[in-house]
């Protein structure tokens, strides 16, 4: 016999027995609908939380700090190595680093026009902002040989005020939650006056006019409340800010601690950066340049290291749902087992005249292996039809009520069935049937021609 003969007699032998067969293969059904649902609740919630991640921030940038480095344990082992040009350049050549840019961050009060408010300035190396993986909702990034200007997040406006909102606050009367949100548009092309006070000398300021290039495409994410400029203008007004630390050499006084002394020490000399931002070549790299920076004496964080320990937790929670649902299909192997050991004894005679007419040992074992095969791949391909229906069903379900009628931009896939878990679905399935097919095969090969054909 050839396979497409079996295949054909299997598939006779299976539609005869049609109730039974049904029944066997609905416990596949729900066996596969179990498996693939629990993982898919497993793997939903791990791709919305990556979501959220990279929403707050780049899981490819590495943020590289000034301060004390500690260990897993949480005990401080020594304090991180100077951030300045000696680093940036030591860090480009780790392999797997695309890009650093040092980082200088002041606060100042700024104006624009009639309002006022705070605001958080930071300096970059402007030509690398498109490898830092900013982006720009309206305007331009900053670009090489820019000067006074900046780009400022969405949020930055809702941080300035006009005059009748600040007599409110002084007054108490203002209530944040009730106030007007100003449009971030406002804020493209507009001239703004940054202030900034002496560090040593606070009665003297000065400002620092700045014009707005860009609007950032971050609505509530790490840049959506910070503004950003050049880095050669930062290093202008941190002069600044830190003129006069000559004259005042015991300003930190003698409790100061190590690494102040050295930051007022070092500051005179040349540049010692706030932080670096080191942009990696991919997310797999992204771990590994981190411990290279960590071994090297430097501290570091990125979204990466949160994400890694967020996928362990992931992994175990798709181990135990997906444990819970091969129960159900065990219980269906099993079944799968019965009915052809059933199936065996109502056939004996069947079985000794295929013996008897020429049909080989292996003929009888691959029908009999064929028939709980296509249990299980029935099972299987109509268990994950009814999975994508739970999907689909599940995922409206929660967005209906996290949402409650309000316009929804994207549904959360709170169950999300990749391709692969269709396919491994499937495949495990069939070899689920196959297996539980393996004993009653042996069996029918066993039995005697002669003894079979007298049997009644």
């Amino acid at each position: 016999m050839n396979k497409l003969d079996i295949v054909k007699l299997a598939s006779q032998n299976l539609w005869r027995r049609k109730m039974r067969t049904f029944l066997t293969v609905l416990g596949v059904l729900i066996g596969t609908a179990s498996i693939v649902v629990m993982l898919s609740l497993g793997i939903g919630l791990s791709e919305i939380q990556r979501q959220d991640m990279e929403r707050w921030g780049s899981l490819s940038i590495i943020e590289v700090h000034r301060g004390m480095i500690f260990d897993p344990d949480g005990e401080p082992v020594g304090e991180s190595k100077e951030l300045d040009d000696t680093a940036v350049e030591e860090i480009n050549e780790i392999p797997g680093v695309s890009a650093v840019s040092p980082r200088f961050n002041l606060y100042g009060e700024v104006r624009m026009g009639k309002l006022e408010g705070g605001l958080s300035l930071i300096g970059l190396v402007p030509e690398l902002m498109p490898q830092l993986e900013f982006k720009a909702a309206s305007g331009r990034l900053l670009q090489a040989g820019d000067s006074n200007v900046m780009v400022v997040g969405q949020q930055v406006i809702q941080n300035l005020y006009d005059e009748n909102e600040r007599r409110a606050m002084e007054k108490g009367t203002w209530r944040y939650d009730l106030r007007e949100e100003k449009d971030p548009q406002e804020m493209l092309d507009q001239r703004l006056a940054f202030m900034v006070h002496n560090n040593y000398n606070f009665e003297k300021k000065r400002n620092y006019n700045f014009l707005v290039v860009g609007i950032l495409d971050d609505e509530y994410g790490e840049h959506a409340w910070q503004a950003y400029a050049p880095i050669e203008d930062l290093k202008k007004i941190r002069r600044f800010v830190m003129e006069g630390m000559e004259r005042n050499q015991d300003h930190f006084g003698p409790t100061a601690s190590k690494m102040e002394v050295r930051d007022r020490e070092n500051k005179r000399n040349k540049d010692v950066y706030d932080s670096l931002l080191v942009r990696t070549e991919s997310l797999e790299k992204t771990s590994q340049v981190a411990q290279m920076l960590r071994d090297s004496g430097y501290n570091c964080w990125s979204m990466a290291d949160d994400l890694e320990g967020f996928e362990k937790t992931s992994r175990t929670i798709q181990a135990v749902l997906g444990g819970i649902g091969a129960i159900t299909l065990l219980v269906a192997a099993i079944g799968i087992t019965n009915t052809m050991i059933m199936s065996i004894y109502e056939r004996t005679k069947e079985i000794g005249v295929m013996k008897v007419i020429g049909a080989t040992f292996g003929d009888v074992y691959s029908l009999f292996l064929t028939e709980a095969g296509l249990i299980g791949l029935f099972g299987g391909i109509w268990g994950l039809g009814l999975s994508y229906g739970l999907s689909y069903l599940i995922n409206q379900i929660i967005n209906s009520h996290v949402n409650q009628g309000m316009p929804l931009e994207e549904i959360m896939q709170i169950s999300l069935i990749p391709s692969w878990l269709a396919l491994f679905a499937l495949l495990f399935s069939l070899l689920i049937g196959v297996i539980a097919g393996l004993y009653p095969a042996h069996r029918a090969v066993k039995l005697s021609p002669l003894k079979a054909i007298r049997n009644e």
